[in-house]
């Protein structure tokens, strides 16, 4: 039996939330407004922890692949996440149409499936694709030589290709660029490098890690605040998932998590059950959020015009698309979902 560890679990389930919590910002209104206030401040804060969701995800996705080979069991799971998505989103352009009168056609959205357009929110399966097909070479190459120095060499190319330049090319380029862009493969190797060497990082107590967490991000609070004080919020190569800020606070709290001990568990309470059902519909949660944000935010922007006074409102209104989502994402898993791969299941027996 695979072993599961319930850090990942709890890690992939604060990551989702993380996303929906994120988006609000996004779709409140929050970055066409000029900062300043405590609103827009607490906002600010908020957005350096949730914007770590994507590199949280990513990290997972290395810890648990990293022994991963290439075989036709190993294509067909990308198949099985591939119909996920097109369930999820066919549902989001459905509910859309229905709700909210929008969404297009039937034909726009089955061509909207191959350009990821149909559930906004899908770039990130267009990316996860192509960085599934990756994983058996990442790997390949990371298992060539199994001494750490060699593992740090690998790291280190990463840290210098995707999140240095972010650092140092602020004023001038000091680094090549141009491969920034390839930065899921960054945070894979991070995450691999978490699994290949979490015992020796297991000695690092976690008031190490938490302490240096407080300060960093006391760090990027402070620069943060006042590089937007008074301005609408900038999203730069900083602050965007390919930066220093995202990295290093992801990585921070992926260790933080990782210090509980690590032990294989079984699904026995009621707690861990939950745990692991909401960690294996994390994609569904995230891709079914887009239509219960479209539906919440078109009511929440009718209701209250002011992007201002609609900040207060944040919690009630994460939790609302949160929940609801997760509870749409449960009755697809259930009714369409799981009778899809069971019907597979029993075609090959």
């Amino acid at each position: 039996m695979t072993q599961r560890y319930a850090q990942i679990d709890q890690i992939k389930i604060f990551s989702v939330f993380a996303v929906v919590a994120v988006h609000f910002l996004l779709n409140s209104g929050f970055y066409d407004i000029k900062t300043g206030s405590l609103a827009t401040s607490i906002g600010i804060l908020c957005r350096l922890i949730f914007i770590t969701a994507v590199p949280l995800f990513m990290m997972t996705t290395g810890f648990l692949m990293g022994e991963k080979t290439l075989d036709a069991h190993y294509m067909t799971r990308l198949l099985q996440f591939i119909v996920v998505y097109i369930v999820i989103a066919l549902i989001d352009w459905a509910g859309q149409c229905l709700l909210l009168h929008q969404g297009g056609t039937l034909t726009d959205a089955l061509w909207g499936l191959m350009a990821f357009s149909t559930d906004d929110y899908a770039w990130y399966v267009e990316m996860y694709i192509g960085l599934y097909l990756m994983i058996p070479f990442l790997n390949a190459a990371w298992h060539f030589n199994r001494k750490k120095a060699y593992h740090v060499y690998i790291l280190g190319v990463a840290m210098i290709l995707f999140f240095a330049p972010s650092l140092f090319n602020a004023e001038r380029q000091l680094l090549p660029a141009w491969w920034t862009g390839a930065y899921p493969i960054g945070y894979y190797y991070l995450g691999l490098y978490f699994k290949t060497y979490q015992e020796a990082l297991q000695q690092t107590k976690w008031r190490t890690w938490f302490i240096s967490f407080v300060l960093i991000f006391g760090w990027f609070a402070t620069t943060s605040l006042i590089a937007n004080y008074h301005r609408v919020f900038a999203w730069t190569a900083e602050n965007d998932y390919m930066g220093y800020q995202p990295m290093m606070l992801a990585v921070l709290i992926f260790a933080m998590w990782l210090k509980v001990p690590i032990q294989p568990q079984k699904p026995t309470g009621h707690s861990q059950k939950l745990s692991i059902w909401l960690a294996n519909m994390t994609l569904s949660i995230y891709l079914m959020s887009h239509l219960t944000d479209r539906v919440i935010y078109t009511h929440l922007k009718q209701l209250v015009p002011n992007v201002a006074d609609r900040l207060p409102w944040a919690p009630v209104v994460i939790m609302a698309s949160f929940l609801s989502a997760t509870f749409l994402a449960g009755i697809t898993t259930w009714l369409v979902i799981n009778p899809i791969f069971n019907q597979r299941k029993g075609q090959k027996k």
